[in-house]
């Protein structure tokens, strides 16, 4: 029995990891993630408890939005991480395009 290469096992995996679903917290964390980088370009200087405010005011919007609940099937894992990335919200968009 031969065995594989390294680099063939490695390129499965990330083949494979490529294909995997965002999970719900995933979503959670790139709407977390775009509400930093808005508040931080349009009110530099916002207090760390208003951010966090946002943030959950965002998600519990976000729970009754049927877009963000396509987040898991209509955003790849290589926009994600992407816009995980990013370092200002156009940033975050153009990944997401």
């Amino acid at each position: 029995m031969t065995s594989r290469p390294a680099w063939l096992f490695a390129l499965s995996v990330v083949i494979a990891s490529c294909g995997r679903s965002l999970t719900p917290q995933e979503c959670d964390a790139l709407l977390d993630r775009y509400v930093e980088k808005l508040v931080g370009s349009d009110r530099p200087g916002t207090p760390a408890s208003e951010l966090v405010e946002l943030q959950r005011k965002a998600r519990e919007k976000a729970k009754k939005d049927p877009a963000f609940a396509a987040c898991r099937s209509e955003v790849s894992r290589k926009k994600f991480e992407c816009a995980m990335q990013a370092e200002t919200v156009d940033r975050m968009e153009i990944c997401l395009l």
